[in-house]
């Protein structure tokens, strides 16, 4: 019922704009024209040789694998006498996965994998003011990236530098495009095009807020146990690391001669505020000594604020593209990805993760041929406190070519390389790990070990 009632508001609104604009009647507006689009990504992969023994990363790991990704896209718009364009926008993901229920203090809600994505409205006039969106998007830092739509493929949803589709067999995986807010409910602008630049700026109270999400997941929404009161405002005590993020992004694109090019900044933060493990009461700090409450351990340690950088450039030369993205974050609550566990980051020794992607193309006819190489740089990863800022290093190489078959349809081939070093990471208690059941050490770390792997890889992707 909110979304719908922001919809009406800001089509509503974008008709007076019209109107007083021009003095016209709403006749010679055109009714909203829906649209369906989409894309769906599957790959198969064989690790044909991979580093498995007992302790290591790929130990007991099916050496075989198949991953799909299927997006769903809902577009709506119409453009006013006046010029100026309203429209919505949804994008559901949809997988196939198993359905079941979680428990909520008020009951079940589903939990399967079948969720909206992105869904927010917008206002815009390219020529003159820009575009205004309201709703659940990316902040403008992950949306403006450019450079990592070269390589093998020309897409980042499927590659090495990819979270959608991607066999690596690695205790990590490599991304130049966190979303460091988790598309929470923004406000977002982007500015005209003048003489090639743009700018864009994007601002988000609360992660999870502002959205419902099922049965007793109203208000301040951060995980299914969360139920506040609908209608309040995020709070500081529940569940969520961080408040009020913001981002901004800069950029130029145009042609030079023969050349086209586009290239891109962006900076994205927060205010870290630590997080509580369970809601505490309306009007509460959360629990600690009588009179010195701990506000959920808002210390040096978790209260150092996350920050992101990113920039990256694309170049067109005839059937050569070529392309750069990097990314640097710092201080991200819980690590970058729930894929591995980070070292918490002290305030005065912030950790920082690098990310790099390199990816160049060559087509003719129906065929790109391509190479991409991804570099990540996590300091922290092993869990070695006494010299945290060494970075354990991730490459992942890929050599392959892709035919497209027709319209929006594409086949690939792939040979890739991933290579994972430590860096000299420390082993816990002692020079050796413990001997443990099965032959795995009982203290055993993936992270501290080095990690080397081939793999062939055969993708799919349909785009309508």
């Amino acid at each position: 019922m909110k979304k719908l009632l922001l919809q009406t508001s800001a089509f509503v609104a974008a008709g007076l704009l019209a109107n007083g604009a021009h003095a016209q009647t709403a006749s010679t507006d055109q009714p909203i024209q829906m649209r369906l689009g989409g894309q769906y990504y599957t790959g198969a992969a064989a690790m044909i040789s991979q580093d498995d023994q007992p302790g290591e990363a790929g130990y007991k790991r099916q050496p075989t694998g198949f991953q799909d990704y299927f997006l769903i896209r809902f577009m709506g718009s119409t453009t006013f006498s006046n010029g100026i364009t309203a429209g919505v926008f949804t994008r559901l993901n949809a997988f196939s996965a198993p359905n079941g229920t979680v428990n909520t203090s008020n009951g079940f809600q589903s939990s399967n994998n079948t969720t909206i994505k992105d869904s927010y409205i917008y206002l815009k006039n390219a020529q003159s003011w820009g575009e205004v969106r309201i709703g659940d998007d990316s902040d403008v830092r992950r949306n403006d990236a450019v450079g990592a739509n070269a390589g093998v493929t020309g897409d980042q949803n499927i590659g090495a530098n990819s979270s959608d589709i991607y066999f690596s067999g690695s205790p990590v995986f490599n991304l130049t495009t966190l979303n460091l807010d988790g598309r929470g409910t923004k406000i977002v602008y982007y500015s005209p095009t003048i003489a090639g630049f743009h700018f864009g700026a994007s601002y988000t109270p609360d992660k999870a807020g502002g959205h419902t999400n099922g049965p007793g997941n109203i208000g301040d929404n951060n995980g299914p146990t969360d139920n506040q009161t609908n209608g309040l405002t995020p709070s500081y005590l529940n569940n969520a690391s961080a408040y009020n993020y913001w981002s901004l992004t800069t950029g130029w694109n145009g042609t030079v001669g023969p050349v086209k090019a586009a290239w891109t900044a962006g900076y994205s933060t927060a205010s870290r505020k630590g997080a509580c493990s369970s809601k505490v009461a309306l009007g509460n700090d959360a629990a600690g000594t009588l009179g010195n409450p701990t506000d959920c351990l808002l210390t040096s340690t978790n209260n150092a604020d996350p920050h992101v950088y990113n920039t990256g450039f694309q170049v067109n030369y005839g059937p050569w593209e070529l392309g750069f993205d990097y990314e640097l974050s710092q201080g991200i609550p819980g690590g970058l990805m729930s894929g591995y566990q980070q070292a918490i980051a002290l305030k005065s020794n912030e950790l920082i993760n690098k990310n790099s992607d390199l990816n160049i193309s060559y087509t003719v006819g129906a065929i790109r041929m391509g190479a991409e190489w991804s570099r990540g740089e996590f300091e922290g990863i092993t869990g070695d406190l006494t010299n945290i800022k060494r970075a354990a290093i991730n490459d992942v190489i890929q050599v392959g070519a892709t035919y497209s078959v027709g319209p929006g349809v594409n086949i690939a081939g792939l040979i890739q390389q991933t290579l994972y070093d430590p860096n000299g990471a420390y082993v816990p208690n002692g020079s050796n790990f413990t001997p443990g059941n099965g032959g795995v050490p009982a203290n055993n770390n993936v992270y501290a070990k080095s990690y080397n792997s081939t793999a062939l890889i055969m993708e799919t992707s349909f785009k309508w």
